[in-house]
């Protein structure tokens, strides 16, 4: 060879075949030239022998590509993920790729499991909404199989990550009823994950900003499970024997859950102020007035494909760490 660079020509007089049959392999066009698995494998081996040359990794990522990503989330009948799924889904799928979905059911075991899983059926990549507390795990799986974070990461991690931004959407969201009230409650659960001790903190910010000081009963918090927005508030409201002047919840499950208990007990509107994240449309039509912040579903989408995209094709990322900015939606 006159340079260090291989070429698909040098592999082709290596493999004893035509330059065309290589670039069929590296192209996924074998069996439709009707290319033999032996030749294939043959080919395959040669470049495996050079990819630290940045183009034949390229060049095996491309032909080795299954066109699946395996997308973990905790929950799908959470409107938030719904919502997102529907847009990636869109988005990959204008590139001919599709998802492989999975769920976690916020247990960290299965989480695990199905990554394993979603390993073996040799996907491309893989998003994840993670549950874990260490990201030594999908380090692991990074080394052969992209991972991107998404909506929660891992503090420190040097995996790269899409979030929506939260301190200061939800300090603005609160502080013009904070302002004129003298209490406000946070009921949330899972207060150890990044996104929700950011919708936290962006909350206690809210308080400062209005000049309302925060009182330590005032933070709801435990470990989640169906119902426990419900459950939290029920208790909430046995213990000071009225319901609190004003809520925020983190995510659109809890607002859901405190949704029903007030309907439940049969509160009027005119008698608690409710804020949330994650809007819903369906919100418009509450019987309960409630200020939220709606999620741009499409701009993470997109920024999930392309990240992806520059993952498989080794380009560095200009950000690790993406922050997207919501929107507040105020009722009528």
């Amino acid at each position: 060879m006159a340079s260090n660079k291989l070429r698909i020509n040098d592999i082709a007089r290596l493999a004893g075949v035509s330059a065309t049959t290589v670039s069929h392999i590296f192209n996924k066009r074998d069996k439709k030239y009707r290319i033999s698995s032996h030749t294939r494998q043959k080919v395959l081996a040669i470049a495996e022998q050079y990819k630290e040359q940045s183009h034949i990794r390229r060049y095996l990522v491309k032909a080795k590509s299954t066109n699946t990503i395996g997308v973990i989330v905790p929950d799908m009948s959470n409107s938030f993920f719904s919502m997102f799924l529907h847009h990636l889904e869109a988005s990959f799928r204008e590139k001919n790729i599709q998802l492989l979905i999975t769920c976690s059911h916020y247990n960290k075991e299965v989480e695990i499991n199905v990554a394993q899983n979603l390993v073996e059926r040799k996907v491309d990549a893989m998003i994840v909404v993670t549950s874990l507390d260490s990201d030594e795990f999908y380090m692991s799986i990074n080394q052969h199989t992209p991972v991107l974070f998404f909506d929660r990461y891992i503090e420190h991690t040097t995996l790269p990550f899409i979030t929506s931004e939260a301190i200061g959407s939800v300090a603005e969201l609160i502080e013009p009823y904070a302002k004129t009230l003298n209490e406000f409650y946070f009921i949330g659960c899972d207060a150890q994950l990044t996104s929700i001790r950011a919708r936290l903190q962006g909350f206690k910010q809210g308080l400062t900003n209005a000049g309302l000081t925060l009182a330590s009963d005032w933070i709801i918090c435990d470990s989640y499970c169906p119902n426990k927005g419900y459950d939290l508030l029920k208790r909430l409201h046995q213990k000071l024997g009225r319901l609190p002047k004003a809520i925020f919840t983190p995510s659109g499950n809890l607002l859901q859950e405190v949704l029903s208990y007030l309907v439940e007990v049969k509160v009027n509107p005119d008698q608690i102020c409710l804020c949330s994240y994650d809007y819903n449309i369906y919100l418009d039509y509450s019987y309960y007035p409630i200020d939220a912040i709606a999620q741009d579903f499409q701009t993470m989408a997109l920024i999930c494909v392309n990240t992806i995209d520059d993952l498989l094709n080794f380009k560095t990322l200009k950000h690790n760490a993406i922050f997207i900015k919501p929107h507040i939606k105020r009722h009528p």
